[in-house]
């Protein structure tokens, strides 16, 4: 992964991407939701050079993370997800750390990119397809491996950083 920086939690992340992909891969750990003014411009130093990658744990404070460093950057930020169904199931955290070698690679072999500036889909559209309904969101979300537990806005908001069509939508939810 050449001139890539993934953004992860924290130390024990860092441990585990190392352990699976080298010494030399280069994260950057937020300390959780101690992400700050300093660490976000330190990130936007970064991305300037480098595609950033944002894997986070599968919890709520991940996807505030996520969300923090995607709307503070102006550029495609690139995206890996583990389930909560990848975690070690004997495990008491929900980590990223605590996710199988498995999953880890599956997520960073299927990189989503996500740029706060795209709008693809209206509220009306949204609505209108049925998008909002809970379990409609449920099948979106599966597909992405995001939580299923997102609200509508959220996932309306996620949908158009991912650039995705109305179309693109009906298919995941029809497949």
């Amino acid at each position: 992964m050449a001139n890539e920086i993934i953004i992860v939690e924290g130390k024990s992340d860092s441990q585990k991407l190392k352990k699976i992909y080298g010494e030399n891969l280069i994260t950057f750990e937020t300390n959780g939701l101690g992400i700050d003014d300093k660490k976000l411009n330190s990130i936007k130093e970064l991305s300037k050079k480098n595609n950033i990658i944002i894997f986070t744990d599968p919890d709520g404070p991940g996807k505030k993370i996520r969300e923090t460093i995607i709307e503070f950057l102006d550029v495609d930020v690139f995206n890996a997800f583990v389930s909560k169904q990848d975690i070690d199931k004997n495990s008491k955290k929900i980590g990223l750390a605590e996710a199988s070698e498995e999953a880890i690679k599956k997520a960073l072999d299927n990189l989503i990119t996500y740029n706060k500036n795209n709008i693809s889909i209206s509220w009306d559209e949204y609505v209108k397809n049925d998008f909002y309904i809970k379990a409609n969101r449920v099948i979106i979300a599966n597909h992405f491996s995001l939580s299923e537990d997102m609200s509508s806005k959220s996932l309306f908001k996620w949908l158009n950083w991912m650039n995705l069509k109305a179309k693109d939508i009906e298919k995941i939810i029809g497949e």
